[in-house]
């Protein structure tokens, strides 16, 4: 007769007169004792089909359970489900593995320079949208012969604050062109100065850029200009070169005045 451990499934191989009432058995493998008659099969021909039994003798209750020792067959397979549940947790665990492998290695190879250039767009678009309503009035360039200097190229004019508040602190970038468009030299400058036509005249340049870029007249007129509100500019070039025949101005920062305490 064939018999099966209720607990583990290991089978045995025994005789079938050991199949008394009372009789018990002791499974080697998990060594869980058990009555012989809740679990027998019938076999063919000795045999269960597809496994080899080992065979015990013995038909006294104590006998059998110390023969049994050491007669096991193979536990029974799992069944296809758990075959397939275990392929799927396997599946799972390898897909986590890489997702986490391909996020270390993202963090690890981003280019090092890549959090500067997002910071630096990120700055750009802000500047752009404090500057993206100020707008230039009567823009004009010109020479003058200075005494000291030779000849000084002069961009001036005015910027408009066209926000609904006011702004603060402008400044505007001057460039010189070529024929064919290319910048031959650029300067920026703060707005709220400007000098004569006398002091382009006989001023050196030193003394030229301390009054153009005197503090307290940008304090003065660059400080919370209302809305449609306007100051002036001039931008001053030193010996500019022959191949100059154009120029250009357009403004590049402004700022939102802090709010005052009340």
């Amino acid at each position: 007769m064939i018999v099966t451990c209720p607990k583990c499934s290991t089978r045995y191989n025994l005789p079938d007169a050991a199949a008394k009432p009372d009789a018990k058995a002791r499974c080697t493998v998990c060594k869980h004792v058990f009555s012989l008659a809740e679990v027998v099969a019938p076999s063919v021909g000795g045999q269960t089909p597809g496994h080899d039994a080992a065979s015990a003798s013995g038909s006294d209750v104590s006998d059998i359970i110390g023969e049994v020792k050491g007669y096991n067959l193979d536990a029974t397979p799992p069944k296809p489900e758990e075959k397939k549940r275990k392929r799927t947790s396997l599946v799972v665990a390898l897909v986590m593995l890489l997702l986490v492998g391909a996020g270390a290695g993202a963090w690890k190879f981003w280019p090092r320079g890549a959090d500067k250039a997002v910071d630096e767009a990120a700055q750009k678009l802000a500047a752009s949208e404090q500057i993206k309503n100020i707008a230039l009035r009567n823009v004009r360039q010109y020479y003058i012969n200075n005494e000291k200097l030779g000849q000084v190229s002069v961009i001036e004019g005015r910027v408009v604050n066209n926000f609904t508040s006011p702004r603060e602190l402008i400044k505007v970038e001057a460039s010189l062109y070529d024929k064919n468009g290319a910048t031959v030299v650029s300067k920026t400058q703060l707005c709220g100065t400007t000098v004569s036509l006398f002091h382009l005249q006989v001023l050196g340049e030193q003394e030229l850029e301390t009054a153009l870029n005197n503090k307290i007249d940008i304090l003065t007129n660059n400080t919370s200009i209302p809305s449609a509100g306007e100051v002036p500019f001039m931008v001053v070039f030193y010996n500019p070169p022959s191949t100059v025949t154009e120029f250009g101005v357009k403004v590049v920062e402004a700022r939102t005045p802090p709010e005052k305490k009340q």
